[in-house]
C-alpha cells in the first residue's frame, strides 16, 4: 500500500494532463515522460527475452522427453487469453462502483497490455502502465490506481482460497493438516487487506485521500463489491488450471483431466499466490517453478518414470507459452482498440463533426425533394 502514496505524490508533483498551450518546461516534462515509457517498453521486451532463455535452458537441462503437441499447446493458449477477461471485468465494475465512468474495451486494453509490467522487478509498474493507459476523461487517476491495488488484492485472495480448497479435499482424504493450516495463513495475508473495512482503512492511514476529491469515493466500498468479484475470480482460476492441465498433455504426459487437474489448480494457483507476495520477484520468476515442482512431482508420479523433470519442463513451457500470449493479446488490443484521451481527440476532431450549415442544406434538399 505504500507504492500507493509514493505514485500519488508523483502524480501530484508531475501531473501529466495536456493543456491547450503548455508552457516549455511542461513540453521537456512530456517528452521525459516520453522517453521513459520508450525505455520502460525495451526494459519489459528485454527482461521478457530473458525469462523465455531461462526456461528454454531449464527445459534443456532435465532429463524428459519433450513431445509437444500443437493442440494441446493451442487448446492451453486459448484457455490463458480468454482468462484475462475474468480479472480486467472485476477491475471496470471496480472503477463503476467507484464513481468512474471507463470505457469497457479501454479497460481491458489498459489490464492486457498492463500485465507486461510483472515481469520488471517490483509491482509499481504494473500500476503505472494501467493507469497510464486509462487516465483521461470520466476516470481520476488516484481512484484508478487504487482500484488497481484493489483488483489485485482481489485476484490473490480468491486464488487463496481456491487453494484452501483443493489442499482441503486432500487434507480430508489423507489427514495432513499442515498443507491447510500455510494456505490459511496465505489467504490471511492477502486476503484481510481487501476487506471493506481493511482496505478504507488502509486509505485513510495513508492519507492518499488529499490528492483527489475522487478518492472519496472509496467510502463507497461494500461488502458487493468484494463478493461480486469472487465467482468472475473463480472463473478465472478454473481456467489458469485448465490451461495448465493442457500444458501436461501438451509435453506428452496422458494426464486424465479428473486426475491431473486438481494438482494442476493447486500447483499454478499456490504458486502465482506465493509469487506475488514475493514482490522482488518479476513476475514470480524462479518462485512460481519452485512451487509447482514441489506440489506436481508426487501426482505425476503415476504417469512418467521422470516426475521431477516432468514437473519442470510442465513448469518452463507453461512461462514461454503464458508469455507468447499475452505478447500476443497485448499487441492486438493495444492496436485495436483505442485509448480513452484518442477516443476523446476523435470525438473532438472537427472532420467527424457536422457543420450545422451541411444539416441545414441536406434538410432543404430533402424537402425539395418531397
Amino acid at each position: 500500500m505504500c507504492d500507493i502514496f509514493y505514485f500519488c505524490i508523483f502524480l501530484e508533483k508531475f501531473p501529466m494532463a495536456e493543456t491547450q498551450t503548455p508552457s516549455p518546461k511542461k513540453k521537456i516534462l512530456k517528452r521525459i515522460i516520453l522517453a521513459a515509457q520508450y525505455l520502460l517498453a525495451f526494459a519489459i521486451v528485454w527482461l521478457i527475452w530473458g525469462k523465455l532463455e531461462s526456461a528454454w535452458e531449464q527445459i534443456q537441462k532435465k532429463e524428459f522427453q519433450l513431445m509437444l503437441d500443437s493442440f494441446w499447446l493451442t487448446a492451453a493458449g486459448t484457455a490463458y487469453a480468454l482468462s484475462l477477461a475474468f480479472p480486467a471485468t472485476y477491475w471496470f465494475c471496480a472503477l463503476r462502483h467507484l464513481g468512474q465512468r471507463p470505457a469497457y474495451g479501454a479497460t481491458l486494453r489498459a489490464h492486457i497490455v498492463g500485465h507486461l509490467g510483472k515481469y520488471v522487478p517490483g509491482k509499481i509498474f504494473v500500476v503505472l502502465i494501467r493507469s497510464g493507459l486509462l487516465k483521461g476523461p470520466g476516470v481520476d487517476t488516484t481512484v484508478c490506481v487504487l482500484s488497481i491495488f484493489l483488483e489485485g488484492l482481489m485476484q490473490m485472495a480468491v486464488g487463496a482460497l481456491v487453494v484452501c480448497a483443493v489442499i482441503l479435499g486432500w487434507s480430508i482424504q489423507t489427514g495432513d493438516q499442515n498443507l491447510l493450516l500455510g494456505s490459511l495463513f496465505l489467504f490471511c495475508l492477502v486476503g484481510i487487506p481487501i476487506f471493506p473495512p481493511c482496505f478504507k482503512l488502509g486509505v485513510k492511514i495513508i492519507g492518499v485521500k488529499k490528492f483527489s476529491d475522487e478518492v472519496r469515493k472509496v467510502d463507497q466500498l461494500s461488502w458487493k463489491t468484494f463478493l461480486f468479484g469472487v465467482p468472475l475470480m473463480i472463473g478465472y482460476w478454473l481456467l489458469l488450471g485448465l490451461s495448465f492441465w493442457c500444458v501436461l498433455r501438451g509435453v506428452g504426459l496422458n494426464a486424465p483431466f479428473a486426475a491431473a487437474w486438481p494438482s494442476a489448480l493447486l500447483a499454478i494457483t499456490a504458486s502465482m499466490v506465493a509469487g506475488f507476495v514475493l514482490v522482488v520477484a518479476p513476475g514470480g520468476m524462479g518462485v512460481r517453478e519452485a512451487i509447482i515442482v514441489s506440489l506436481l512431482t508426487a501426482p505425476l508420479a503415476v504417469f512418467t518414470d521422470t516426475p521431477e523433470a516432468a514437473a519442470a519442463v510442465s513448469a518452463a513451457v507453461l512461462r514461454i507459452l503464458w508469455i507468447v500470449v499475452e505478447l500476443i493479446c497485448a499487441g492486438v488490443f493495444f492496436l485495436a482498440i483505442p485509448g480513452p484521451q484518442k477516443s476523446e481527440k476523435l470525438q473532438k476532431s472537427p472532420s467527424l463533426r457536422q457543420d450545422p450549415s451541411d444539416a441545414d442544406t441536406l434538410e432543404r434538399g430533402e424537402t425539395h425533394g418531397k
